[in-house]
């Protein structure tokens, strides 16, 4: 996969920041060739799949660790688009990953958890990693961090109407 991003940091990071979906798990579960596949993937798991891609293609890349804090809306977008700010907080700790939620005032402002990215050694200047020949700056990329949008889905039995007992009528009346 790297050779066919031309081994571009650059490429290579949006690559696995568009195609790899987040999930709020804890820990390397799949690591970077089973993220690769499923592209369904933790922070970690992720942040593998880059380090892997980008060490492939001659890039110094290694892991960082660190708690983070969200703000909640961004938080509840980022778990899957949920509605309830305690249910941020249970989905992460349902799934092992510790979490502070912040309250002030009696209201939910953001979500403090422990989190996995990467970093690499990047020839940022002047490409700004689009050209990678010698690494000069060391730059975090996070392309597990994402804010999706969604849609609502669609009624399907208020968009195409359906009486069963009309049609059962008609395959009777017509059935030889």
């Amino acid at each position: 996969k790297a050779a066919e991003l031309g081994n571009s940091p650059r490429r290579i990071y949006e690559w696995v920041r568009n195609n790899i979906e987040y999930a709020p798990t804890y820990g390397s579960i799949q690591g970077a060739d089973q993220c690769f596949q499923s592209k369904i993937c933790n922070d970690m798991d992720t942040a593998s799949l880059l380090i892997a891609l980008l060490r492939v293609s001659g890039v110094y890349a290694h892991y960082e660790y660190s708690t983070i804090e969200i703000p909640i809306e961004k938080a509840m977008n980022w778990v899957g688009g949920v509605t309830d700010p305690k249910m941020v907080g249970t989905i992460f700790a349902t799934n092992g990953v510790p979490v502070k939620m912040i309250v002030s005032g009696g209201t939910y402002k953001a979500v403090q958890i422990e989190h996995v990215y990467a970093s690499a050694f990047i020839d940022y200047l002047p490409s700004r990693g689009s050209v990678h020949k010698q690494g000069d700056t060391f730059i975090p990329l996070d392309p597990s961090f994402k804010q999706y949008s969604y849609t609502q889905g669609i009624d399907i039995k208020t968009a195409v109407p359906f009486d069963a007992q009309t049609f059962a009528d008609q395959l009777v009346a017509t059935a030889t």
